[in-house]
């Protein structure tokens, strides 16, 4: 079993392990002070083992098994089954019904959501390919059985109502397909949707609030869209704390920020341990240490991607561009809504900020790349573009 950890890919496997410790520092850090200091240091440090050990086991895991279509089936159904639980039998909690509470711990079935979806549709196209020269209706992916069990666990992360996670599976349904070989036409089309919809999205918000006379006391979701129109609007003004104290917080900071501990701000940002941990972290640590840690991002979001260019497998091709897109779109999504630049959603930074459901399904998602990391150097012996390459040449 060992033999097989001298294959390691150390440019994920290394930003992994720094991020990982990083983020149980910082989970005390953030809540130092208070009662919850020491119980989420053991908690985050009680996650972090067990995502090591997940990713331990999925690095040496079969992953032909993984593409077992009854195996795929019962994974679909056992997260819709924690998702109806979540929305249907548990309390709300800051107004959303998406956790799951065990008692020790509490499960957040959205998480694994993401992770589920990107495995089965990499399943799904590995053995159902695009076509480039069928029509759209034909496609095997259009058939409606191919979507029952994805969309309704979407739907019910939609009603939780959890509109970060919501978005973030659908991102990753959309870099599926664009990697599955889906025509440009279609590229091109829905780039452009999304390319204006983000572009007009300040002013459709200030067209509902003024035609349906909305309020943020009407919904939470309606006072996130209002602070990120304008942070200072006095209606709002419970939704525009979190944004408001997250830029005294990385104002503060500075370039290397007052140290460990010292951050001045953390006590009036309810969410400082998960939703804005990287704004107590740029107080405390700088601006410096943010880039830093966006660095270790990119390299291993740039691995993953470089990894799936190689590919000879669509599988492990598509499960490397799914993982990569996880990474980037929480990080987008999350580095957004600290920033002012998107709506706060609740979407927690990759392995920084605390909790365990989030932090178990990255870890996963980590084991898997490395897995297939580690069976490319054993398969392909010559990147495809030197063959390319070197055709060209002659």
């Amino acid at each position: 079993m060992f033999k097989k950890l001298r294959k390691l890919d150390y440019w994920i496997a290394v930003p992994f392990a720094i991020l990982s410790m990083l983020g149980i520092v910082m989970v005390f850090s953030a809540t130092q002070g208070t009662t919850a200091a020491l119980s989420n240091f053991i908690k985050q440090a009680i996650f972090v083992v067990i995502g090591l050990i997940g990713a331990f086991f999925l690095y040496h895991f079969n992953l032909r098994k993984l593409q077992n279509a009854k195996w795929m089936r019962n994974m679909q159904l056992g997260v819709i089954a924690a998702l109806i639980i979540a929305r249907f039998v548990m309390p709300p909690v800051n107004g959303a019904h998406g956790w799951i509470n065990l008692g020790l711990i509490t499960l957040q079935p959205a998480e694994f959501l993401k992770l589920a979806m990107i495995l089965y549709f990499a399943n799904f196209f590995a053995r159902q390919p695009w076509q480039n020269h069928v029509p759209l209706k034909l496609q095997p992916v259009s058939q409606l059985n191919v979507w029952g069990l994805p969309l309704a666990g979407l739907v019910l992360v939609i009603l939780m109502p959890d509109n970060g996670n919501g978005l973030i599976i659908i991102l990753i349904l959309m870099a599926l397909f664009l990697a599955s070989g889906v025509s440009r036409r279609v590229i091109a089309v829905v780039a452009a949707l999304m390319g204006l919809g983000f572009g007009f999205l300040q002013t459709l918000i200030r067209f509902a609030n003024h035609f349906f006379n909305l309020t943020s006391s009407d919904h939470y979701a309606i006072a996130r869209l209002t602070s990120f129109v304008n942070p200072w609007d006095p209606n709002s003004v419970d939704a525009s704390r979190q944004l408001l104290y997250g830029y005294y917080a990385i104002a503060h900071g500075g370039i290397f920020g007052v140290g460990l501990g010292n951050s001045l701000i953390k006590p009036y940002l309810p969410e400082s341990n998960t939703d804005f941990i990287m704004a107590i972290m740029t107080e405390e640590l700088g601006a410096i240490t943010t880039a830093s840690v966006l660095v270790l991002m990119l390299i291993l979001i740039g691995r993953m991607i470089i990894l799936g260019i190689r590919q000879k497998s669509q599988y492990a091709r598509l499960v490397l561009f799914g993982v990569a897109t996880l990474l980037f779109v929480q990080v987008l999504i999350n580095l957004g809504g600290v920033v002012g630049i998107l709506p706060i959603t609740g979407v927690v930074f990759p392995f920084i900020s605390g909790g365990g459901s989030s932090y178990i399904v990255f870890s996963a998602a980590i084991g898997l790349t490395l897995n297939i990391a580690a069976t490319q150097k054993k398969l392909v012996a010559i990147h495809p573009a030197d063959i390319i390459a070197r055709k060209d040449l002659k």
